[in-house]
C-alpha cells in the first residue's frame, strides 16, 4: 500500500485525482495539505482525512511515500523539488513547469532523490488517440505531415448568477501563469507533440472574449523539427467539443468527440469507422506500477518537457 498526501485542491482536477486514488486498491490517501488552509481543512473534513497545515510537516512524515500535486501552476517547481528532496514519489497535474529549465531542475531533483515522477496527460491513454497513433506507427497514413486538434469547454462563459463553473482563481494571472492554453490547451499540445516530435517554432494568438485577466481562448501553430505542422485550438468559452485530425501522405484519421474514422489507400479512399481498442492504463496507474514494479510508463519526460516548451514559446509572444 502506498500512502499518499494530496497537496492542494487548487486545480479543478484535484477532486478527480483524490477520487481515483481513493478507489485504487494500492493507494491510501493519508494526509491533505493546501496552501489555502481554509480550503484544505474543508476538503479534509469532506473526505475524513487528516489535514496538516505545514507542508514541511507533511513531507517529513516517514509513513507518507508519495504526493499528488495540484497546487497553483506557478508553485509546481518548488513544491515538486521539495517533495523529491524528502524522498517522495510525485504525481502532478499538467504542466510540469513554466519553462524547460524548470522541468530540467525537477528532473535533476527527482534523479538525485531516486524517486518516480508522473505527469497527468490523460488523452495519451484514450482509445481514440491510441488508434490514431497505431495507424501512424504502422504507416497506414503514409508520412504524417500535419495534425489539427481542438479541446474546448464553456467553463468561463458567464451565467446569470456568476462567471461560469471554472473557479475564479483559474482566470487570474496570479498562480496560473496563463489561461486557456497552459491549462486546457495542454491536451492538444501533448497529443501533437507525440505524433510530430520536437517542436522548434510556435506562433500564438491569445484572446480575451470576456473580461478575464488571462486568455480565455487561444490558438497556436507549431512547427516541428522533422517538417510537420500542428494547428491547435483551445478555449474556456465555447461549447465542449474534441476534434483530432492526423493527416498523412496516404491517408487521414479524424475524431469528433467519440466518432472516429479514417481513409487510406487500403480503403480505396472510402471512409471506414474505427474499431477502437481499450483505453491504456491511466497516468496514476502507470505511476503506481513504476513505483511498485519498476515498470516503465509510456508517459515520458520528453512528453513533459515538450509540453512546457510549446507553452513557453507561445507565452513569450503575449
Amino acid at each position: 500500500m502506498i500512502n499518499v498526501a494530496m497537496l492542494s485542491r487548487w486545480h479543478v482536477h484535484a477532486d478527480d485525482y483524490i477520487k481515483e486514488a481513493l478507489n485504487h486498491p494500492e493507494i491510501k490517501v493519508a494526509a491533505i495539505w493546501d496552501e489555502d488552509h481554509t480550503r484544505g481543512e474543508q476538503w479534509a473534513s469532506e473526505q475524513g482525512i487528516p489535514f496538516t497545515e505545514n507542508l514541511e510537516e507533511v513531507l517529513n512524515k516517514e509513513d507518507i511515500h508519495a504526493v499528488i500535486v495540484d497546487t497553483p501552476t506557478e508553485m509546481h517547481r518548488d513544491v515538486i523539488i521539495k517533495a523529491a528532496q524528502h524522498g517522495k514519489h510525485i504525481f502532478s497535474e499538467k504542466v510540469l513547469g513554466l519553462t524547460e529549465q524548470e522541468c530540467e531542475d525537477i528532473f535533476t531533483a527527482v534523479d538525485a532523490a531516486g524517486v518516480h515522477l508522473m505527469l497527468s496527460l490523460p488523452r495519451l491513454s484514450a482509445d481514440y488517440y491510441v488508434y490514431g497513433q497505431q495507424l501512424a506507427d504502422e504507416g497506414k497514413l503514409g508520412k504524417v505531415s500535419a495534425v489539427r486538434c481542438r479541446v474546448a469547454h464553456n467553463g468561463a462563459v458567464p451565467v446569470e448568477n456568476g462567471q461560469g463553473w471554472l473557479p475564479p482563481h483559474f482566470l487570474k494571472k496570479e498562480g496560473t501563469a496563463g489561461g486557456s492554453l497552459i491549462d486546457l490547451g495542454a491536451h492538444p499540445i501533448y497529443l501533437a507533440n507525440r505524433l510530430c516530435g520536437e517542436p522548434v517554432e510556435v506562433k500564438a494568438m491569445f484572446q480575451h472574449v470576456y473580461d478575464h485577466e488571462v486568455d480565455d481562448q487561444s490558438a497556436v501553430l507549431v512547427k516541428y523539427e522533422s517538417g510537420q505542422v500542428a494547428v491547435l485550438e483551445t478555449g474556456f468559452v465555447t461549447s465542449g467539443l474534441f476534434q483530432l485530425e492526423i493527416h498523412g501522405s496516404e491517408g487521414v484519421y479524424i475524431v469528433e468527440d467519440r466518432h472516429a474514422r479514417y481513409k487510406n489507400a487500403e480503403t480505396d479512399g472510402k471512409w471506414m469507422e474505427a474499431e477502437l481498442p481499450e483505453n491504456l492504463p491511466s497516468a496514476m496507474s502507470q505511476w503506481i506500477r513504476q513505483i511498485q514494479e519498476e515498470q516503465v510508463p509510456f508517459i515520458t519526460r520528453q512528453d513533459m518537457r515538450r509540453l512546457t516548451k510549446v507553452n513557453e514559446l507561445a507565452y513569450q509572444q503575449s
